[in-house]
C-alpha cells in the first residue's frame, strides 16, 4: 500500500476555492477526456497494483497530515447536512468533478454525440431496482443513500476508498493515465464490498457483486426462471471479472479456453475474448457458467461462434485513446465505456439496439446445431 499526503498547489487552489465559496461549480469540474497533462494527472491516476488498498488521487491513501479533506467537504459553507459536501446531493458532489456536462463523463457522452441511450443505472431517481425480488424475480425496492432513498453514486462506490472488491484489471482506456500507452491500470474502480449497503460483503467484482441488489436474478432461486449465471449459489469458488474462462490467443477460430480477466484482455491481444463460450465448453470454460458481466457490459460486436459452435472468432477490439476521443469515433468497439453506467445497448446488454436484444447474443454461447 502506497500512503502518500497530496499537498499539490493545483490541488490546493481547488480545494480552497470549494472551501471558500462553498457551493460546488461547474467551473471547478474535471473534465475527464480533455485534460490536456500536468501535475494534477497524478492525484488522480495512479498506476495500480494487485492488492487492496490501492490510492487513488482525493479517494484514497490519506495521512494524518493529509490536506485532501477539504476537496471534497467544506466545514462552514454546506449547502446541506449531507456531510458537509459542497453539493446540494452525492451526486451533485461527484459532478464537481466527474461532470458530465457536454459528455465529457461516464453520463451524458451517449447523448452528446446524438445517439439514444439504451440501458443505464439512473442516480437519484428511483429507489426501484430491477429483478430485486427473490420471490417472483420483479422489481423490488432497497433504501439507497440518495435523496429520498434513491440509488445514488456512493450506494456502489466508496468515495474514500474503504471496504472495496479485489482490484482487478478493467476495460476502460479513457483516464489521462492511459492516453498515448493505450494502458489500463488495475484498479477497484473504488467499487464497495458492500453495494447498496447490503449485509453480506462481496470481495470480487462478478455476478455476486450484482446480485447484492438485483438478488431476483440469482439461479438459485426454485420459484423464478433466469438465465443460469454462475455465483456463490451455484459453485463454491465462482468465476468472476478478475478470473474467468476465455478464448485462448489466435490464431483463431480457436476451441482452446484458458484463465484470464473479462476485462481488458484485448490489452495483450486486441480481442473481445471473454464474450463467447464454444460448445461443447472445453478448458477453462467446463463446467461453468457465464457470469453476469459476459452479457452485460459496454455495447460492442463480441464476434461469433463457427456453424458448429465449436470453435469462436473474437471481434478486435478497437479503441481510439487520444485526448477526448471517447464516442467521438464510430469505429471504435466498443464505441463507449460508460458501463455500468449507461450505454446504447438495450438493458445494458453487449450486443444490442437502443430498443431489443436480439438472437446473436444468445448464438455467442448457443450455437443453433447444439440446441434440444
Amino acid at each position: 500500500m502506497r500512503i502518500r499526503s497530496i499537498m499539490l498547489a493545483a490541488v490546493a487552489t481547488v480545494a480552497f476555492s470549494v472551501l471558500y465559496f462553498g457551493a460546488a461549480s461547474t467551473a471547478l469540474a474535471f473534465n475527464e477526456t480533455n485534460w490536456a497533462g500536468g501535475a494534477m494527472c497524478q492525484t488522480c491516476h495512479t498506476a495500480g497494483i494487485d492488492v487492496p488498498g490501492i490510492s487513488w488521487g482525493p479517494h484514497s491513501g490519506y495521512t494524518r497530515s493529509t490536506d485532501i479533506c477539504t476537496l471534497c467537504h467544506t466545514v462552514h459553507a454546506a449547502p446541506s447536512s449531507n456531510h458537509l459536501l459542497p453539493g446540494e446531493t452525492i451526486k451533485a458532489t461527484c459532478a464537481t468533478c466527474h461532470d458530465g456536462s457536454g459528455g465529457q463523463g461516464v453520463y451524458g457522452t451517449i447523448k452528446a454525440r446524438g445517439l439514444t441511450v439504451g440501458g443505464e443505472h439512473t442516480v437519484e431517481d428511483t429507489s426501484v431496482v430491477p429483478g430485486g425480488s427473490t420471490l417472483d424475480g420483479r422489481n423490488a425496492s432497497m433504501s439507497f443513500a440518495g435523496e429520498g432513498g434513491t440509488l445514488t453514486c456512493s450506494d456502489c462506490h466508496s468515495p474514500h476508498g474503504n471496504d472495496a472488491v479485489t482490484p482487478f484489471l478493467g476495460e476502460r482506456q479513457r483516464s489521462a493515465a492511459s492516453i498515448g500507452n493505450h494502458d489500463v491500470n488495475t484498479s477497484n474502480r473504488l467499487l464497495k464490498r458492500r453495494p447498496g449497503g447490503v449485509t453480506t460483503p462481496v470481495a470480487e467484482y462478478g455476478s455476486d457483486w450484482c446480485l447484492a441488489c438485483h438478488k431476483g436474478r440469482a439461479s438459485d432461486l426454485p420459484a423464478v426462471m433466469n438465465h443460469p449465471v454462475e455465483s456463490s449459489a451455484t459453485v463454491g469458488a465462482p468465476y468472476n471479472y478478475r478470473e474467468l474462462g476465455i478464448i485462448g490467443p489466435g490464431p483463431y477460430p480457436t476451441a482452446d479456453t484458458v484463465l484470464g480477466p473479462a476485462g481488458i484482455n484485448t490489452k495483450y491481444s486486441g480481442y473481445n475474448r471473454a464474450y463467447l463460450m464454444p460448445y461443447p465448453r472445453a478448458g477453462a470454460q467446463a463446467g461453468h457458467l457465464p457470469i453476469c458481466q459476459q452479457c452485460h457490459e459496454d455495447t460492442r460486436d463480441v464476434g461469433a461462434l463457427t456453424a458448429d459452435g465449436t470453435r469462436a472468432t473474437p471481434t478486435e477490439t478497437s479503441v481510439t485513446v487520444t485526448l477526448g476521443a471517447d464516442g467521438r469515433n464510430p469505429a471504435d468497439n466498443p464505441r463507449f465505456q460508460n458501463f455500468p453506467h449507461e450505454t446504447t445497448g438495450f438493458r445494458l446488454l453487449v450486443e444490442a439496439d437502443t430498443l431489443s436484444s436480439g438472437d446473436d447474443l444468445c448464438t455467442n454461447c448457443h450455437p443453433p446445431s447444439a440446441l434440444p
